[in-house]
């Protein structure tokens, strides 16, 4: 086992190994991805270099973790570190779970320093209170099968209605289309989609007033028209009804069609990428790349996505700030990066621009310039998490009947219009 010695800077690894930690200190960590043995691997070396600290590895689903934590930090318990969503900080750091770091921060330090991390925005409070750091960072992009294509005789599409028209093709020749999961639970699909829809042709849910406040960027009609847009995909339009039993795009049903060969597309982050490379690679019992991937589809403007990711916070209720806070310096290390999450993108610009992207995630340097954050979505303080929950439930009434497109689409202006009237 490489030791820290090897992973890290010899300044960090002196801060971390003549710190303040108390004998037998136990921290919790909670990791919410799916790849924990990653997360062990590298636990087991910062151990081994700071024998008084034990980390427990606490793992929870994606969908379950926002709410969780909420409820256990409000009645002062829960992890003492927390792997949280670039959308969350805000949300958290005004119900007062999560500790502001700016002491940490000027005392200790912060990788290359604050301003290098991606979307610091998204995790800075009204006043100016840091809530978390940056972690990973990653962006959806389309992934397809040139040997699909091929075989329905069409060309990877640059705009949206293409890639509608590509999709059909797919679907009359026996294939799956665009396929995605369209299922309605919190942590859906649907939601990205709709957004990259929106942004790509001009518009947005919430957006900037032009007199300090926020509202809503979208009408009626035109939300309607995205929802329209997503649902003529569902089987005859290259999108299994299957898929309505699945939320994410790491639930194996909505990859296994990929890896046997039998689909066109899909528009997937890194990590779910990667997953489907070797997957295909397990599967074919070679370490051919049979995918490739581009920009997303354009509309008005260009294709583009939300600049997501992850980042790290300190319960508020823990009794060892400095212990948790020099386990993050170590999470943040490029040397982390390099030796142990090389599945995920560092959400630093310096460690960023150093990344070589391999065959098959070629899209990703392609779309990383055209990703925005999610912006005036995170600084109204609307909850992130409950427009994306609701639009996934609005969707799924469309899908099973309950509702027409005008109306989810008039059900979702209003959920968000009274989050904006507060």
């Amino acid at each position: 086992m490489t030791t820290l010695k090897t992973l890290l800077p010899l300044a960090l690894m002196g801060a971390l190994l003549t710190g303040t930690a108390h004998a037998d200190t136990t921290l919790t960590f909670r990791y919410n991805d799916p790849d924990p043995e990653t997360i062990e691997a590298a636990i087991a070396a910062y151990e081994a270099a700071n024998p008084d600290i034990t980390i427990e590895l606490e793992r929870i689903s994606w969908s379950d973790a926002r709410t969780q934590f909420l409820r256990e930090a409000a009645v002062g318990t829960g992890p003492d570190i927390v792997h949280i969503a670039f959308v969350w900080p805000q949300e958290m750091g005004s119900a007062g779970a999560l500790v502001p770091l700016n002491d940490l921060i000027a005392s200790k330090g912060a990788g290359a320093g604050f301003d290098d991390f991606i979307a610091g925005e998204l995790a800075t409070g009204p006043g100016g209170e840091i809530y978390a750091l940056p972690w990973t960072a990653d962006t959806w992009t389309l992934v397809y099968s040139p040997s699909v294509l091929a075989d329905i005789g069409v060309a990877v599409p640059t705009t949206w209605d293409e890639l509608k028209t590509a999709s059909k093709a797919a679907a009359d020749a026996g294939k799956v289309g665009l396929g995605f999961p369209a299922g309605s639970g919190a942590s859906n699909s649907i939601w990205f989609l709709v957004n990259y829809y929106l942004w790509s042709n001009g518009h947005a849910l919430v957006v900037e007033d032009g007199n300090g406040g926020y509202k809503l960027g979208v009408d009626e009609a035109t939300l309607s028209a995205a929802f329209t847009f997503f649902t003529e995909f569902m089987d005859a339009g290259g999108n299994p009804e299957s898929n309505i039993a699945y939320g994410g795009l790491a639930d194996i049903g909505t990859l296994a069609p990929m890896v046997e060969g039998n689909q066109a597309f899909s528009i997937m982050p890194p990590n779910v990428t990667k997953e489907l490379i070797a997957a295909t690679q397990a599967r074919n019992g070679n370490d051919a790349v049979v995918f490739a991937s581009t920009k997303l589809p354009d509309g008005l403007n260009v294709g583009t996505s939300h600049m997501g990711g992850r980042m790290l916070g300190i319960n508020a209720n823990t009794e060892h700030q400095d212990e948790a806070y020099a386990f993050i310096q170590f999470l943040i290390s490029g040397e982390f990066f390099s030796d142990f999450l090389t599945a995920q993108f560092p959400a630093s610009k310096s460690a960023l621009a150093q990344v070589e992207f391999a065959k098959g995630l070629e899209g990703f340097a392609q779309q990383l310039p055209n990703a925005r954050t999610w912006g005036a979505y995170a600084n109204s303080l609307t909850p992130i998490g409950t427009m994306w929950s609701e639009t996934g439930r609005e969707f799924g009434a469309i899908l099973v009947g309950d509702k027409t497109a005008d109306q989810a689409a008039a059900g979702l202006l209003a959920t968000i219009q009274g989050m904006l009237d507060g």
